[in-house]
């Protein structure tokens, strides 16, 4: 991995999760069951590269026996945080729409 890459987990992100756990943000700001998948694309749609590896496990998670949930591997533009809660707010605004279209139809 380069030094102008990061790595993001799901844990991260997910709102179930302690900070202890690996949370990065503020429950407020995170994500209920956050997706490998919806977190690649709200990256694509801020312009973020990133690649998906699916095949890994968060490192506090290897004792527990925890399914593997996959990491995304950012282009660095932001601190860590900071592109988190860009993420975050995207995946949000992706799912907001999402349910917008269900109701419509």
């Amino acid at each position: 991995m380069a030094d102008d890459t990061m790595v993001l987990w799901l844990a991260n992100i997910d709102a179930r999760r302690p900070r202890s756990r690996g949370r990065k943000l503020p429950r407020g700001l995170a994500v209920q069951d956050p997706d490998l998948k919806e977190l690649s694309k709200a990256a694509h749609n801020l312009g973020i590269t990133c690649q998906r590896e699916q095949e890994k496990c968060y490192p506090k998670d290897r004792a527990a026996d925890e399914p593997l949930d996959g990491r995304l591997v950012v282009a660095k533009r932001h601190t860590k945080t900071k592109t988190l809660k860009l993420l975050a707010d995207e995946v949000r605004r992706i799912r907001k729409e999402r349910q917008a279209q269900k109701t419509s139809s």
